[in-house]
């Protein structure tokens, strides 16, 4: 399933010279009935949850020029054949009551015998919430009597969503679906689109693959497929391995983030304040930028880490690992100099609490954090 928004069409001068051919024979579905389906359906304007996707954030964008604004269909994943009375107009932007009907109308061609679907749609992890709901308030839509639908997202397109949507939706992980990309209607789409791939080098429309980076590929944890789908596969044990998992992971970058923000605590003590010059000044502040992009790699890992626990259900956990605010990653010169004037009721963040080994053995410069008090400093948990 997917819609095309290059199929454009113009109110026509005189409405009654429009004569259809085959209404409702041919590919395109009968003007009558989808008319009155678009009547009677209800215009909800929906906001993505998952990423930014602009099949549903601009659902309800029109032209007032336009009788058509685009063409949706539905097409065979394997053969790349469109299904017959399946095409629809858009009468706005690519609406759910539009796709509704094209749905309806494919699955109910030809399909006797046949218990279960899979679609591919790019915006089926927003599409397929109130699929069912939309249908039985309908008159218009009907599905086959006991038609199970696996709802999937086209290979190319999942990578856009969110973790979660890989490893729910990615044909891969879909049973009985074989080695398919789902991006049939790209391929077909090449006709109605006219795209010419290559324009020469100065053109900005030029066709580019994203290289395959494998640091990116959204490996099927737990956290990333849920509890209850492991528990129908039977591996529901693997649970407490990611959690261990995780729990390493989050303390491995807490450390990592206390010995970035003494770093900046020591740079700002013993370098950017001391310099009197700007040559001494902009190098100082070099050193506090790299240490910078560092600490935000490890913040970026840990918030990562603590998202994919709060997945695995952990509350004991969470309890212990809170999420980082952006105050709790402000240098203190309580590191540096705790015994400076004004620093009596200066307290450090909640995560210089939690007992990571290692932080002062394996840093010269938090081991000098660390003994630079003659007192135990404040701590706010």
């Amino acid at each position: 399933m997917d819609g095309n928004f290059k199929a454009e069409h113009l109110y026509p001068a005189n409405p009654t010279d429009e004569v259809a051919l085959t209404n409702g024979l041919g590919f395109m579905v009968g003007d009558s009935r989808y008319k009155m389906h678009l009547t009677e359906a209800q215009d909800t304007a929906q906001r993505s949850d998952c990423n930014n996707h602009r099949a549903v954030n601009q659902a309800n964008a029109s032209c007032h020029k336009l009788e058509a604004t685009g063409i949706g269909g539905c097409a065979c994943a394997r053969h790349g054949c469109f299904v017959p009375h399946s095409m629809v107009d858009f009468q706005k932007g690519e609406r759910q009551m539009n796709m509704d009907y094209v749905l309806c109308q494919a699955l109910g061609y030809n399909t006797d015998g046949i218990d279960r679907a899979s679609t591919f749609y790019d915006i089926n992890c927003q599409y397929h919430k109130h699929l069912n709901q939309w249908i039985e308030e309908s008159p218009y839509l009907d599905l086959p009597w006991g038609m199970y639908i696996v709802p999937g997202i086209r290979l190319w397109h999942v990578h856009g969503h969110q973790d979660k949507c890989y490893v729910r939706y990615a044909s891969n992980f879909i049973t009985g679906a074989a080695r398919i990309d789902g991006e049939i209607m790209e391929t077909l789409a090449m006709d109605i689109y006219e795209v010419q791939l290559t324009k020469g080098l100065t053109d900005k429309k030029t066709a580019r693959v994203a290289p395959f980076n494998p640091e990116t590929t959204v490996i099927p944890l737990v956290s990333n497929i849920s509890i209850e789908r492991c528990a129908e596969w039977g591996v529901a044990d693997l649970v407490l391995q990611e959690r261990s998992l995780r729990e390493g992971q989050a303390n491995d970058a807490l450390h990592a983030i206390r010995v970035n923000l003494a770093d900046k605590a020591v740079l700002f003590h013993t370098i950017v304040r001391p310099a009197k010059s700007q040559a001494l000044s902009t190098r100082a502040w070099a050193c506090v930028h790299s240490v910078d992009k560092i600490l935000h790699l490890n913040t970026q890992i840990y918030s990562k880490c603590h998202k994919q626990l709060i997945h695995l259900g952990t509350n004991d956990l969470l309890t212990k690992y809170w999420p980082l605010e952006n105050a709790d990653l402000k240098a203190t010169t309580v590191v540096a100099d705790p015994n400076a004037c004004g620093q009596r009721n200066s307290t450090f963040a909640w995560f210089w609490s939690i007992d990571v080994q290692g932080d002062s053995t394996n840093n010269d410069w938090m081991n000098e954090c660390g003994h630079s008090a003659d007192r135990p400093i404040p701590l706010q948990c």
